[in-house]
């Protein structure tokens, strides 16, 4: 099981979610924008950890189906 984020990380992340919390009619957008951010460091930060890139290949082939099935 990964490690817990550590309180430093976790307030990074939280501060940022609220942020996007409180940017009213964008709020969506932002909160939206901050969770990517979140998976992208958190999957760059496993493999810089592991030196594996799969998980990074398995999220960058995922995020782009995602964009081709429901944003184009």
């Amino acid at each position: 099981m990964p490690a817990a984020m550590s309180p430093k990380k976790a307030a990074h992340w939280n501060a940022r979610f609220e942020q996007a919390r409180a940017a009213g009619a964008k709020g969506p957008e932002e909160f939206f924008r901050a969770w990517l951010d979140l998976v992208k460091v958190s999957a760059l930060q496993k493999v810089s950890r592991t030196g594996d890139h799969t998980t990074f290949n398995q999220l960058s082939a995922e995020l782009e189906r995602l964009y081709r099935d429901h944003c184009q």
